[in-house]
């Protein structure tokens, strides 16, 4: 949820309990309220357009993936160039 836990959700509740009084507590949740749903209707589309993009992708990948199959001789890299690129020495020289 926007990278707030329940500990930060928790704090800014009682900051609020605190900093507002207690006759306008209905106004500020009527708001709050107002506000989510506010937000969600403008970003319903947006996920909408999200989801439908990564289903035809993940659609495309799973038909690609059926239609062409691995080669006969194909193998993973060799562990030497997995990491960092460069070929690893057998054999490291050391200083002497």
């Amino acid at each position: 949820m926007l990278g707030i836990g329940l500990p930060d959700l928790l704090f800014i509740l009682v900051l609020l309990l605190v900093l507002v009084k207690p006759s306008e507590w209905p106004t500020v949740a009527r708001r709050t309220a107002r506000t989510f749903v506010a937000f969600r209707r403008a970003f319903t589309p947006v996920l909408e357009e999200m989801r439908g993009v990564r289903d035809s992708l993940m659609a495309d990948a799973a038909s690609s993936r059926l239609s062409s199959p691995v080669p006969e001789n194909w193998s993973p890299r060799p562990q030497a160039f997995q990491k960092g690129g460069e070929p690893a020495n057998e054999f490291p020289s050391f200083p002497e």
